[in-house]
């Protein structure tokens, strides 16, 4: 028994090594090296952002193309294992062209390999989910098996933003030593990571349930409760994707901060989202999920104009701001999650079939919009103002007055956006209650036709 559960251990450390690297390249793909692209290689502004939003909005669509090939696809190695052999490759590959290009590569070159490294991330996500299914049964044992995975994609993250810290100042403030450093880690975890699951990890797994038809989908996206919990979430999900997008702009342009600071921010708002976990958790469990999300909105967009009054230069400062606003943006992560658990019960009630996975596909699907959308529209928008990022504190007094605008009128205006659709879902705790005495209603009468 004891040996039983320290190989089920093992295989989920090694499983959940998978996340360090998709992790690590998540991150930069959206703040790291659109910025890098336009500004140390001297890429047109508008056309980058809207390259990486393209190959995002891609990245959306292939996720149900790759899942369905993969449930389809039968070999001596199960049906998700060969498909490592695909995307560690693609992966390793396309991190090396985009994070090692120098001077002289244009839009097309950064297309062809950002396309083709969301090509190789999607089919590694998927791999790994997929084979998560296999480890543990029950709901326990599942939020074990997915919490380890967040956690350790979550380590990922720090591990990333912490390199140009531990690279030195000069280091650091070289954007191109600093992004072929983060090439190398995340080309240098991927390989372990990728070995240890094709060899440790087993092959079989349970099939998958069939997907839904397209008229059942459109029903089930057309319930309010489903709709404005996609719709809440999309929205915080682009105002923290153009914070984010637009961080190392604002910081180092209209405050003055040091470059190689700038992932200490991020750093600090995921670390305070983290740490804010239980406090939401008990305060949706006070005043439900739904009040509890809007004041998370509302706590999110009045952080905002603090944000412009940060003094100059002050690391320190800036870095209690993020700090703070990682306190609702852990809130907005969370409870659209736990609330989407509840639509899914609503959902089995009237239609007597489970949606859950594709609800959950869909509320992943939102957050991806909203950063795709923030890329594009954010770079868009620096362009249209006459923003240089080459310039940085150079730029015209109307160009960073723009770009305060962007970084947090826009996202502040989004979060209220987000909070009436959050305040809007009818599914209250409430209703909630009567759909499970419902549910389980249900279940006992079928059980009981079952047995008779």
């Amino acid at each position: 028994m004891a040996a039983t559960s320290r190989a089920e251990r093992w295989k989920l450390a090694c499983l959940a090594s998978l996340s360090l690297p998709l992790a690590m390249l998540g991150l930069p793909l959206v703040v790291t090296l659109p910025e890098y692209y336009s500004n140390a290689l001297g890429l047109d502004l508008a056309g980058v952002g809207m390259i990486v939003m393209a190959g995002r909005i891609f990245d959306i669509i292939l996720d149900p193309f790759l899942g369905g090939l993969m449930d389809r696809t039968r070999s001596r190695w199960g049906r998700f294992k060969p498909w490592l052999f695909v995307g560690a490759p693609l992966l390793i590959l396309s991190t090396a062209m985009l994070f090692f290009a120098r001077p002289g590569v244009g839009l097309l070159y950064l297309g062809v390999w950002l396309f083709l490294v969301y090509v190789g991330w999607s089919i590694l996500s998927l791999v790994q989910l997929a084979m998560a299914a296999g480890l543990g049964s029950g709901v326990a044992d599942r939020a074990r098996v997915y919490g380890s995975l967040q956690a350790a994609f979550f380590l990922g993250i720090t591990l990333v933003l912490t390199l140009p810290l531990f690279l030195g100042k000069n280091h650091a403030n070289d954007a191109a030593a600093t992004v072929t450093s983060m090439g190398w880690l995340i080309i240098g975890v991927t390989i372990p990571a990728s070995v240890l699951v094709a060899t440790l990890l087993p092959n079989g797994l349970p099939r998958s349930a069939p997907h839904s038809g397209i008229q059942a989908i459109g029903a089930v996206i057309g319930r309010k409760s489903v709709f404005r919990l996609v719709a809440a979430d999309l929205l915080f999900g682009l105002g923290f994707g153009l914070a984010s997008t637009l961080m190392i702009f604002y910081f180092t342009g209209v405050k003055h901060i040091d470059r190689s600071a700038i992932g200490l921010l991020l750093i600090g708002q995921m670390l305070t989202g983290i740490a804010a976990t239980p406090l939401i958790t008990r305060l949706a469990r006070a005043v439900g999920k739904r009040v509890a999300l809007s004041l998370c909105g509302v706590v999110a967009a009045a952080v905002c104009p603090f944000l412009l009054l940060l003094p100059e230069g002050d690391v320190t400062v800036a870095a209690l701001a993020m700090a703070a606003w990682g306190v609702p943006y852990g809130g907005v992560v969370l409870l659209p999650r736990a609330m989407m658990a509840d639509a899914a019960d609503e959902v089995r009630l009237s239609t007597n079939a489970d949606h859950t996975g594709m609800l959950f596909a869909l509320l992943i699907s939102s957050w991806k919009m909203g950063a795709a959308l923030s890329v594009g529209l954010s770079f868009v928008a620096l362009d249209l103002i006459g923003f240089r990022p080459a310039l940085g504190t150079g730029n015209t007094a109307e160009a960073l007055l723009g770009l305060k605008g962007l970084f947090a009128g826009l996202p502040a205006f989004l979060f209220l956006a987000g909070t009436l659709f959050a305040w809007a879902n009818p599914l209250t705790e409430a209703a909630y209650l009567e759909i499970r005495g419902l549910l389980e209603a249900r279940e006992r009468a079928e059980r009981t036709a079952a047995s008779a």
